[in-house]
This record gives C-alpha cells, structure tokens and sequence, in this order.
C-alpha cells in the first residue's frame, strides 16, 4: 500500500477511491462529464463553469474561484 493512515474510515474510503481509479461525482454541465473522487473536488470544478469565485484579496479585491488560487495571490501583497 501507499502507507497513508486514518483515523476516520470515511476518510481511509475516500482516500482508496484514488488508488482503484473510483471517481462516483460526476459533473451534470452539458458536455463536460467530468468525474472526481471526492465531492469537494466537484464543487470546485462546478465553479469553473459558473463563474462563482467566493475567494476575494482582502488586499486589493480581487476574487478568485479556488481558494489555493487566492493563497498564491496573496504573496505578491507581502513585501
């Protein structure tokens, strides 16, 4: 195995969906169809779609739709 380790059976459920190839979301958009792992995976990806970006710079205003996006922006605020 991977050597990864749980405390939540959930979690050790989710985590093994990856390695058998698993994915049961699928995205409902016309013509797209693509499918996750895990359901968060598919929100964000749903907000590629509909433009939603709940992720704004305190700093300039800017928003972004992922959350590891707006992390990265932050950086070029920091002197």
């Amino acid at each position: 195995g991977c050597g990864k380790l749980y405390t939540k059976n959930f979690n050790l459920k989710t985590h093994f969906r990856r390695h058998i190839g698993e994915k049961p979301y699928t995205c409902a958009w016309p013509n797209c169809g693509w499918r996750f792992c895990q359901s968060h995976e598919l929100s964000r990806h749903e907000r590629s779609h509909s433009g939603v970006k709940p992720y704004q710079c305190a700093a300039c205003q800017k928003k972004f739709t992922r959350s590891d996006n707006l992390a990265r922006h932050m950086k070029i605020h920091q002197g």
